[in-house]
């Protein structure tokens, strides 16, 4: 009997165990059993913070610390020698507004002026709640500090029925969306000289650069080819000149070396000469 008491107080402090009955066929299921049929990723918690990070409505407060800057790269950028263009992606918060696609060409037109200009940046892309409206993305440095459209541009939406309220938008950017000399300025050391001028002969740019440009000179000449479509090959003059015939000793910094002619005559006309 001392052992059945015993054995009776271990099972009275175990933990209670919830039982189940069955599930009729026109019941609805419990979300226990819902959930279990579906991978963490997809709850719906997860699900609405994951539209969140990416989509927010403006009444909710702007964080201070929300990065504006549609023209710099990442900070850890700076100091590179050796290019890495997936560490320029960066993310940036930009107001949109959204759109149905019947009225969507005649709103973009009238409110061209404040729209988002990048290079390889796509200025209205779908929008994620409702598949027949898209989202326009705006510059945020021309947008009022309240987020609010201007009076003229409200005006105008009102006549295509369109709500004025604008939306804050997580916008990733990328090295592609970023201009030779704003990237060159990320990576030099603050207040040096950034040069973008180069002379082309075909699918070659000659560069010359300064000394204080010569650590940075094989990214800078990645860079040059990058961002400027035909060429294939990024050279820089030495210091080294052959005083028989005055031909200029080229460093090859960027792409394809096999193309390049080591040595390249001194004439090279200023009518070559490309601003960047």
């Amino acid at each position: 009997m001392r052992i059945f008491r015993q054995l009776n107080g271990l099972f009275a402090r175990l933990p209670k165990i919830k039982r189940f009955g069955t599930i009729a066929l026109n019941a609805s299921p419990s979300p226990v059993w819902v959930l279990r049929g579906q991978s963490f990723d997809r709850l719906p918690g997860r699900h609405l913070a994951a539209q969140r990070n990416n989509f927010i409505t403006m009444p909710e407060m702007l964080d201070t610390q929300a990065d504006l800057d549609l023209d710099t790269p990442h900070p850890r950028v700076r100091g590179m020698t050796t290019l890495d263009r997936a560490a320029f992606t960066k993310e940036v918060v930009v107001p949109v507004l959204k759109v149905k696609k019947d009225v969507l060409q005649k709103v973009v037109k009238s409110i061209k002026g404040v729209l988002v200009q990048r290079p390889g940046l796509k200025r209205v892309i779908d929008d994620p709640e409702d598949k027949d409206g898209m989202l326009i993305l705006l510059d945020p440095r021309k947008i009022p500090t309240d987020w609010s459209l201007g009076e003229a541009e409200q005006e105008v939406l009102k006549s295509f029925d369109v709500n004025s309220e604008l939306l804050k938008y997580n916008l990733q950017l990328t090295y592609e969306n970023f201009k030779v000399d704003e990237i060159l300025q990320a990576v030099l050391p603050e207040g040096q000289e950034v040069t973008t001028a180069f002379s082309r002969i075909g699918h070659i740019a000659h560069l010359n650069l300064r000394d204080h440009q010569l650590p940075y000179k094989h990214l800078i000449g990645q860079v040059i080819i990058d961002k400027n479509p035909g060429l294939a090959c990024a050279v820089n003059k030495t210091n080294i000149i052959d005083s028989a015939y005055r031909n200029f000793k080229m460093e090859v910094l960027a792409g394809e070396e096999a193309s390049m002619i080591t040595k390249v005559y001194g004439f090279w006309g200023s009518h070559f000469l490309v601003g960047r």
